[in-house]
């Protein structure tokens, strides 16, 4: 769908089926929501909380399919902040109203407003069984990315399609991704995707997570347990046969600056102190400058993978750091797997996996602290890396 078409759909509410509108779906449309959502769905159905808070939510984008008053469709597409990505969460269609064309004109409307919303690629969910949902999907440009075995309430399993909306926003790569288990363990689960992605065989799962997690904490958070920092990562990849090298802005123990506690900042020196005895006893290259977006993209593009200290607050609203993995890039954004779902924003594995960050966004999010420490710890593609 061309530019100019998605703009002209969205902003005139004009529906090719006869006799109905597209519109923003409002407070007052709560009630027949609910009924259609009811009409619809055996399982898996959107509450009336959930309407509620989708309605006013500033990453929702709700239309509806409107004839004579009467609500005959919807579409929900969520967006994840920091992003270029959007997920069709659900579209739904009346019973009465089906077989006129109606499914096909809600997904184009939400496709345009995704794409006003400058979202780059939009992704979805459908059950394997739903064979006509799937074909209708098919034929507006989806296609299917990974398969999801018991993804519904009832155990069915789902496909997963996409569809870019902007030119070059094709998914990229097919490195493997995993969410993590635990609030604490970001660091081990990139590691675990990079290794995966490098090493075929690699199996991924919680025992290999909290694994990692042993071998490489050194960061003690406000409350909880301990996460990670660039040099105990990087001596677990070097050990385990890749070739890391380190990228930091700063010398010595790093993120010290909101541990209060006298004891567990000793401990964090001395395991950091370690790690760099390690890393310089491995040979792993130590780059203390600011690495930008523009030499991030270009290793990417030459098949690096890189692990990646960001601010979760821009990820999904909470101030702590966090990694992700960044395993490609296009012309205008880095692709990165984020190991964090966020269960109460109603997110699935979907909207954390393949996310294209522009690059802006991706340089305000790449620092944390009052330092604005800037750490990365990239793996280079060796001559025995499969393609991926």
């Amino acid at each position: 769908m061309s530019t100019e078409h998605h703009a002209a759909m969205k902003t005139e509410g004009r529906c090719p089926v006869a006799g109905i509108t597209l519109r923003a779906a409002e407070a007052d449309d709560l009630q027949a929501l609910i009924d259609i959502e009811n009409a619809v769905f055996d399982t898996d159905r959107i509450s009336r909380r959930s309407f509620r808070h989708f309605l006013t939510s500033p990453r929702a984008i709700f239309r509806i399919a409107e004839a004579g008053g009467i609500l005959a469709g919807y579409s929900l597409v969520l967006s994840r902040r920091g992003t270029a990505a959007a997920r069709l969460y659900s579209l739904a269609v009346e019973p009465a109203f089906r077989q006129r064309g109606l499914g096909a004109a809600l997904l184009a409307d939400a496709e345009a407003a995704a794409f006003e919303a400058d979202r780059a690629v939009l992704r979805l969910e459908v059950a394997t069984g739903n064979q006509m949902a799937q074909a209708l999907y098919r034929r507006s440009g989806y296609r299917q990315v990974a398969r999801l075995h018991g993804y519904y309430e009832d155990g069915g399993d789902a496909v997963r399609l996409e569809k870019p909306l902007r030119i070059g926003a094709a998914r990229p790569g097919t490195v493997p991704y995993y969410e993590q288990t635990t609030e604490f363990t970001c660091g081990p689960a990139c590691l675990m995707m990079a290794l995966a992605a490098r090493k075929p065989g690699f199996v991924m799962d919680p025992t290999v997570e909290v694994r990692l997690w042993r071998r490489s904490t050194t960061v003690f958070m406000t409350k909880g347990l301990g996460g990670c920092e660039p040099f105990g990562m990087a001596v677990t990849l070097a050990e385990d046969g890749l070739a890391p090298e380190i990228y930091v802005t700063e010398d010595g123990p790093l993120m010290l600056q909101t541990v209060r506690d006298a004891e567990k900042r000793k401990v964090m020196v001395l395991a950091q102190d370690d790690f760099q005895r390690q890393a310089e006893r491995l040979e792993i290259p130590v780059h203390r400058r600011r690495m930008d977006v523009a030499e991030l993209a270009a290793r990417l593009r030459e098949g690096a993978l890189a692990l990646v200290l960001v601010s979760g607050n821009r990820m999904f609203g909470k101030r702590v750091p966090h990694w992700v993995l960044a395993h490609s890039a296009d012309d205008h954004h880095i692709f990165v797997h984020d190991p964090w779902v966020e269960d109460k924003a109603h997110e699935s594995a979907t909207d954390a996996t393949d996310i294209p960050a522009p690059f802006a966004e991706f340089d305000r999010m790449w620092r944390w602290g009052a330092t604005r420490l800037r750490a990365a710890v990239l793996i280079p593609r060796s001559n025995g890396d499969i393609d991926q």
